[in-house]
């Protein structure tokens, strides 16, 4: 099981990198003398979300976005979900690099159930992510990331948006979003230990790796200056297989989650 889905995952990542390089065209490179200028873009989100995953309840927290480009680069689209990233390998419909992504969702239950779970309420990822542009107007993403921290578990993330300009100051996109993960990932959020209940004796339940959730996002970015920008975004996700079992989630939880934001950000220049 481990093999074949380690595989599936290796075949994903040589596909998109042999048609990314397949494509490949050579960057322009700046002129010798000439001053860099570089382009940043700070904001967030304000986020109303489950709790934690899994969770019927609700609360608020903030996402925060950053991206930073040397001008005359290509803008690539920004998504609030993404890994956060750097492109070390870029053509004209393609890019490569090393991806980080950090989780505040708790992986604990409230004292009102009696469900031992998790350790720290911090996840730390890092890996590589890998997106593809077949036709201009659509984006494919690839990202595979290990737990540094809190869950040390190995998760791939996958990702498709149909990108839609209608005027020029406004980009919609929407598209569906999958999570592939292995057993240590799922047992640290799913996993339960001697808490659930089943024909009147306690017994553990052990959640396994594989389809963890599958789903979809729309967001949506209205630039009211060529500085300042709105942007929103609705999630929903569905809990997959043994993770929507778990007791955590079948007995107290909700399998299906959405996550609302909204937010802005700010462009500025920075020379050097």
């Amino acid at each position: 099981m481990m093999m074949s889905y380690r595989a599936a995952v290796s075949g994903v990542v040589f596909a998109v990198c042999a048609v990314g390089s397949a494509r490949a065209v050579d960057a322009p490179h700046p002129v010798e003398g000439t001053p860099s200028v570089w382009i940043v873009e700070l904001g967030g989100y304000g986020v109303f979300e489950p709790t934690y995953l899994g969770s019927r309840r609700y609360g608020g927290s903030f996402k925060p976005q950053i991206d930073i480009r040397e001008a005359g680069d290509k803008e690539w689209l920004s998504f609030p979900n993404d890994a956060f990233d750097y492109s070390l390998y870029e053509t004209n419909n393609f890019r490569a690099g090393p991806a980080a992504d950090i989780s505040l969702q708790s992986r604990l239950h409230g004292q009102d159930i009696d469900l031992h779970l998790g350790k720290a309420d911090v996840t730390l990822q890092g890996g590589a992510f890998f997106e593809y542009y077949p036709l201009d107007m659509i984006r494919t993403r690839v990202e595979l990331l290990q737990g540094i921290n809190g869950n040390l578990g190995f998760a791939t993330n996958l990702s498709a948006d149909y990108i839609w300009q209608p005027r020029e100051d406004l980009v919609l996109t929407l598209g569906p979003r999958a999570q592939i993960v292995n057993d240590r990932y799922a047992s640290d959020y799913f996993s339960t230990q001697i808490a659930f209940r089943h024909h009147n004796t306690y017994v553990p339940y052990r959640a396994e790796g594989g389809l963890l959730s599958s789903g979809g996002e729309f967001t949506s970015k209205y630039d009211l200056t060529s500085t300042f920008s709105a942007k929103f975004f609705l999630d929903y996700t569905q809990l997959m297989g043994p993770a929507a079992d778990s007791p955590r989630v079948d007995l107290k939880g909700a399998s299906e989650q959405v996550i609302v934001g909204i937010g802005g950000s700010y462009k500025f220049d920075i020379h050097q």
